[in-house]
């Protein structure tokens, strides 16, 4: 499945509660999602062993809003947050949830691919994976598009990377 085309017009994440241009917000269960036009909801890799049943709960109610667009930002971090099989029983539950609600998801990735990419050939998504504040280098971005991600490129960004990647993979963020 490909991209509502309107994720290519705006900032697809930040954390920027009141910004001066049109974005998807970035929360959690335990915020609120005020008068934001646009919404992701998730929990975070870092916070992963601190969600508690009320917080799935509410993660998705939230999702079911129409103002949410997406699920996350969500996923895998290697250098900092619980334990791996903690953070990746997280995000497996948050793709679940993405497939549910027919959402793209918005994944938080450091030191992890091969496990990102594991989990996508095990769980066989239909939604759009969004990789967001990629950094990496062009070889890894041709890497993560071929199967099938996107990338969301901040203001710090390797300047190789859009030209190795077809356009139809890139995004824009503030985060």
């Amino acid at each position: 499945m490909t991209l509502p085309q309107y994720f290519y017009n705006i900032d697809v994440h930040t954390h920027d509660r009141n910004p001066d241009h049109e974005a998807i917000v970035s929360i959690t269960p335990r915020d609120s999602f005020g008068d934001n036009p646009w919404y992701s909801v998730g929990i975070h890799p870092w916070e992963a062993d601190e969600a508690t049943a009320a917080d799935w709960q509410k993660l998705e109610a939230m999702a079911a809003d129409t103002r949410c667009v997406a699920i996350g930002e969500c996923g895998l971090d290697n250098k900092r947050g619980p334990a791996p099989e903690i953070q990746e029983a997280a995000f497996r539950r948050q793709v679940l949830l993405a497939e549910s609600t027919h959402k793209p998801l918005i994944i938080h990735c450091v030191g992890c691919v091969d496990a990102l990419l594991r989990i996508r050939r095990e769980m066989r998504p239909a939604m759009p994976w969004i990789l967001h504040g990629f950094r990496g280098k062009p070889r890894q971005a041709q890497q993560l598009t071929a199967h099938g991600l996107y990338l969301s490129l901040g203001t710090r960004h390797n300047p190789d990377v859009p030209a190795a990647v077809p356009a139809s993979h890139l995004l824009h963020e503030t985060d």
